[in-house]
């Protein structure tokens, strides 16, 4: 097992120039000494972790203004219909005051667009910037006004992704279902005026989702982002993983970005860092094991739980063991983990259809 098993197919400078920057900025003792028991632990794959997480993954709302098709507000629309909600800044507070001292990072995405609800974003980062945390947040650059792009570079925000899968209009709307290219690189350019007229040190980056139907402008989109002065950061686009029809129509057929998965065969052949690394925070105020599988994860919900006995919850330890070499029981493994397509497990069934084993866990069949 590599030291940290961080894989980036594009490149790593996400792993300089988020991961490194948010100890060498934001590092103290304390932090440091928590992020080493919990590499321990999860080495070890302990069930139950008495240091703190590391990393928060905080959606602030559920709301999107574009479809993207391989999206889960797109793919299981029942899983938050009734429950999508915003985020509570009284929740985000009692989180920062229960383990805001040992956050390196506060990653804000999720299944909505932040700029949606601009006001709530902002807040956030300015919460997480007072408390001495790495914040990063990504948009698909859609909804930026020049007054937004000013408060942006300006509002203690340390890293910026601007999700933009294209170089034209029908190279970016194939996957950005709704939305418009010209909107999107005007708000990247708004973004790189406001960081030079007011000398931010934001860093922006232009993520490129490498899919069969616009891999070709990847070089435009490439020179864009060097005139613009901005990283640009390909990476394969994912989501339909062991579905044969969705494969053919969006992995590209030859070439570097051209994949092919073997059934039966995780992703990555190493253990699940969400368990024990970070904690995920959905806007409903219900807390997930996982990113990826971000609502058909869900187990608590934080007003009702401390944040430690949700990170230590019964269904988080149920998962852990999953990664255990021991003998366990094999009653009540919790769903989508038991089946999961992403990370090499001992235990629980089969890697199973990405849709059946969610949509089971939607349904209330498993937990």
């Amino acid at each position: 097992m590599t030291l940290f098993n961080y894989r980036n197919p594009g490149d790593n400078q996400r792993l300089w120039h988020v991961y490194a920057r948010s100890v060498l900025r934001y590092g103290t003792i304390k932090k440091i000494v928590n992020a080493l028991r919990t590499e321990l632990a999860y080495r070890r794959r302990d069930v139950v972790v008495r240091s703190r997480p590391y990393i928060l993954f905080l959606e602030p709302l559920y709301y999107c203004n574009l479809d993207c098709p391989l999206c889960d507000r797109q793919v299981f629309p029942e899983a938050r219909a009734r429950d999508a909600g915003k985020l509570s800044l009284d929740l985000y507070d009692r989180v920062l005051d229960e383990v805001g001292d040992y956050l390196f990072q506060c990653q804000i995405f999720g299944q909505g667009e932040p700029l949606m609800n601009w006001k709530l974003t902002r807040q956030i980062i300015e919460k997480t910037h007072a408390r001495g945390i790495f914040s990063y947040m990504s948009t698909n650059c859609t909804l930026l006004s020049e007054e937004i792009a000013a408060e942006i570079v300006d509002c203690g925000l340390d890293y910026l992704v601007c999700a933009i899968d294209g170089a034209s209009q029908k190279g970016y709307e194939t996957y950005r279902a709704g939305g418009s290219f010209a909107d999107a690189m005007a708000g990247l350019r708004r973004l790189v005026e406001a960081r030079r007229r007011h000398r931010s040190r934001l860093r922006i980056e232009w993520q490129f989702l490498v899919h069969a139907h616009n891999e070709h402008e990847m070089p435009e989109a490439r020179n864009l982002a060097r005139e613009l002065g901005v990283a640009f950061r390909p990476a394969p686009l994912c989501g339909m993983e062991w579905d044969p029809e969705l494969e053919d129509f969006w992995l590209p057929k030859s070439g570097p970005w051209a994949r092919e998965f073997a059934p039966g065969k995780p992703l990555n052949d190493f253990p699940c860092y969400f368990l024990w690394r970070s904690l995920v925070l959905n806007s409903n105020g219900k807390v997930a094991r996982c990113l990826v599988y971000q609502n058909a994860s869900q187990y608590a919900r934080l007003p009702q739980a401390s944040v430690m006995d949700a990170y230590n919850h019964s269904s988080v330890q149920a998962a852990r063991r999953l990664f255990r070499k021991e003998p366990i029981p094999d009653a009540d493994l919790p769903a989508p983990c038991r089946g999961c397509g992403q990370f090499a497990r001992h235990h629980g069934g089969a890697v199973l259809d990405r849709n059946s084993d969610v949509r089971q866990s939607l349904s209330g069949r498993a937990t």
